[in-house]
């Protein structure tokens, strides 16, 4: 079937998210944060945009930012390239990091865009990352906190809600739940939960490898043990999926089968 043609936003704005093949990991040092911030600077000068938050997960990327609607495909073709590129070279392999296709939805409104403001920060603490949102040290949120952030531009934010301590009042509303949500979801508080970060740790503990694309050259049965491994040092099913790059029910199949 035919792709649906991009719907371009009458104000420049978009919320967009990239998305790693397979959910293969894409940051597994701080220099690939870096790096991948330091060409995202690069892109945001080279085509005259502006970039008002941003968040890296392991697996996937959110941006919210704004461009002229006919340099939008040219800017993410520009980063992807360069920082795949860089990776690859890195890591010793080869092919598609990023999907396709990036994902991308229109901000016509401010409510729209506060809404990406706030979604976009609260990645990590919804995915068991972190408890708050400040704590997460890549994404942007904490330039609106008054940290240094010469990539982001916050004061157009500022300006939607009429002062920064109005965004900040915005913030804590948004993140405090009421006091029955809080009572229902009171387990969160006592569930330990390993950070994508500690898990990339015990996996080259475990398998002595450098890297998770290292994985690849692995014959079936030392993934095997591997998976089952991983699984027992407190991975979730989830990363263990990624960090081996295999589906979830593939991990699920190995952990049930006799040794």
């Amino acid at each position: 079937m035919p792709r649906k043609p991009r719907i371009m936003s009458s104000t420049g704005i978009y919320h967009i998210i990239l998305r790693s093949v397979n959910q293969h990991i894409i940051f597994e040092e701080e220099s690939d944060y870096q790096k991948f911030l330091f060409i995202l600077s690069d892109c945001k000068k080279k085509y005259d945009s502006d970039i008002f938050a941003y968040c890296l997960m392991d697996n996937h990327i959110h941006l919210l930012l704004r461009t002229d609607n006919d340099k939008l495909s040219s800017f993410f073709q520009s980063l992807g390239t360069r920082f795949v590129r860089w990776y690859n070279s890195k890591y010793s392999r080869s092919g598609h990091l990023f999907q396709d296709r990036f994902y991308s939805s229109v901000m016509e409104n401010d409510s729209a865009f506060l809404s990406a403001l706030v979604y976009i920060h609260n990645n990590p603490v919804k995915a068991n990352m972190c408890r708050y949102a400040s704590e997460y040290r890549w994404s942007s949120i904490n330039a609106f906190y008054g940290e240094k952030n010469p990539l982001v531009n916050v004061s157009f934010s500022y300006d939607i809600t009429g002062t920064k301590d109005s965004l900040l009042q915005f913030f804590a509303r948004e993140n405090n739940p009421s006091e029955d949500d809080m009572f229902k979801n009171d387990h969160r508080k006592i569930n330990h939960f390993l950070t994508d970060e500690k898990a990339l740790e015990i996996f080259k503990s475990v398998s002595h490898l450098t890297s998770i694309s290292d994985v690849s050259n692995l014959g079936k049965t030392q993934r095997n043990l591997y998976v089952r491994s991983l699984r027992a040092n407190g991975l979730t099913i989830k990363q263990t999926a990624r960090i081996m790059d295999i589906s979830e029910t593939t991990v699920k199949r190995i952990c049930r089968m006799t040794l």
